[in-house]
């Protein structure tokens, strides 16, 4: 099936039902993937898709998500991606054409900011050369949902943004989407099927032991996490549950040691008795 039309590229009409605000600063790498998980059929909530994220190195409470580890909360989840620097908006429309789901990275500053001030701003940044990824670089992640040629004299990029309150299918003229897209080096991650459009299954059914390497202190975490929304908290509770289940495993695991040693001591003894 192709996602394409006269005037449209993509599917952004449906994509932006998937669309949520995020409740932290710096996680919108981690509800960018969430937006397309939850379009995989799996229900995950934002804390615990920030909890899962954090636990695991790849968003960090204050920084953000490093451009290298989007995609790895899809890779938790079975979801099989690619990633692409140094792309073009072709790129773009052969991974929106076929039914791909599509992150990118932004300077949001370009990408929000309008206005003759804003305008300026940026020409002066430009002209001096400070409209690279070096000095002005990506800081904000997104979802590309389609690219609207109904004007071929103006594209329009359409996008699902979780840091903007009006970020369900919002659209942007495309020479300020490029503009905002350049910063990040022109890198997408895009996934390696298309999207469907399944029922949400509990993300219970998953296992985040293989992925966490804790085993009980995961539900303990999240739990208070949610509650919370302190990662710290979570982790140090998380970890503390998991610690005294392995204390009273490796305790459990002495006793029968030491159950075991009597029980051989006690039939050699036998053994012996028997022979005298």
């Amino acid at each position: 099936m192709d996602y394409i039309d006269d005037t449209m590229i993509g599917d952004p009409e449906d994509q932006s039902s998937y669309w949520e605000m995020q409740t932290e600063p710096d996680n919108c790498a981690v509800m960018a993937e969430m937006g397309i998980i939850h379009q995989f059929g799996m229900d995950i909530t934002q804390d615990e898709a920030n909890y899962i994220s954090a636990e695991n190195g790849w968003y960090n409470p204050g920084s953000g998500t490093s451009m290298d580890d989007i995609g790895n909360m899809m890779d938790f989840c079975g979801i099989s991606n690619h990633s692409c620097h140094g792309a073009s908006v072709g790129d773009l429309a052969r991974e929106l054409q076929q039914g791909h789901g599509v992150i990118v990275g932004v300077n949001s500053d370009q990408l929000w900011e309008q206005g003759p001030l804003a305008e300026i701003w940026h020409a002066i940044c430009k002209a001096l050369g400070f409209d690279t990824p070096e000095f002005m670089p990506a800081n904000h992640a997104i979802t590309v949902t389609g690219i609207d040629v109904s004007d071929p004299a103006n594209p329009m990029v359409i996008i699902n943004d979780s840091g903007h309150p009006e970020g369900a299918a919002a659209r942007y003229p495309m020479d300020r989407f490029i503009d905002a897209w350049d910063n990040s080096g022109f890198y997408y991650t895009a996934t390696d099927h298309p999207l469907p459009d399944n029922d949400m299954e509990s993300i219970s059914n998953l296992d985040f032991t293989e992925w966490l390497g804790i085993g009980a202190g995961v539900g303990a975490g999240i739990g208070v996490f949610s509650v919370t929304g302190e990662l710290t908290t979570a982790f140090e509770t998380g970890v503390a549950v998991e610690r005294t289940v392995t204390e009273f495993a490796g305790k459990v695991g002495e006793a029968v040691e030491i159950a075991a040693n009597f029980a051989e001591d006690y039939f050699n003894n036998i053994d012996n008795i028997a022979q005298l």
